[in-house]
């Protein structure tokens, strides 16, 4: 039965994404990597985060760098951020069903806590596992489940990025990807989720399924 749902932060819950993009193309500019623009952010969305660095000319082993510039420069732009349409409803009425909320992201912690307590959202998010590199969800995943005592099927994890999906597939969780977020759709459809959400409301829907027990058969 499922009792939680883990929330990827960044693209998913938060509409974050621009900032994101001018951050790194602060750092593209002083590293002579390529820039995301409005010209070639459709083509990068549909490609995966290895594809992306490759067609930007960033080298692999420079991400966690990146990612920590970015994370710092994230700080400052907090109080411009907002959650994505939809959300504080979707979170609501998780929590009145009785179902535990985390967030997994590869964001600080304090950058997602300083978002959540603008919004007035620090109570309904049970607790926080943030950090770790970009291709680090599946172990993450499993240092979750090992520390709560979960199960792979009390848990659902909500995210934005192929890398999420392919995360979840590798530890046995099932996945909802969403359609607002970091990448399209045909993307996260080749690493297979077990749904994909158009808006918040159909998250709730689908749990909604998933969580129903199954008729008893009639008795004859």
């Amino acid at each position: 039965m499922i009792t939680h749902v883990v929330f990827d932060f960044d693209g998913t819950l938060a509409n974050s994404l621009n900032v994101a993009i001018a951050l790194y193309n602060e750092i593209a500019e002083k590293k002579r990597y390529g820039k995301m623009t409005a010209d070639n952010l459709a083509e990068l969305r549909g490609m995966t985060v290895r594809e992306r660095c490759k067609r930007l000319g960033v080298p692999l082993y420079m991400l966690p760098w990146v990612g920590v510039r970015v994370g710092r420069g994230y700080r400052s732009a907090v109080q411009t951020i907002e959650f994505n349409e939809g959300i504080p409803e979707l979170l609501k009425e998780l929590r009145g069903r009785g179902l535990e909320l985390l967030i997994l992201s590869t964001n600080d912690e304090e950058n997602i806590r300083a978002v959540l307590k603008r919004h007035s959202a620090e109570e309904w998010v049970k607790d926080l596992y943030c950090g770790g590199g970009i291709f680090g969800k599946a172990r993450r995943l499993r240092a979750l489940m090992k520390r709560t005592g979960l199960r792979p099927e009390q848990l659902v994890y909500v995210g934005d990025e192929h890398r999420d999906v392919v995360a979840c597939k590798e530890v046995g969780v099932k996945v909802i990807a969403v359609r607002w977020g970091a990448d399209t759709e045909a993307l996260l459809k080749q690493a297979g989720p077990d749904y994909i959400a158009e808006h918040p409301a159909e998250i709730a829907e689908c749990l909604g399924h998933w969580s129903t027990p199954a008729p008893a058969p009639a008795v004859h």
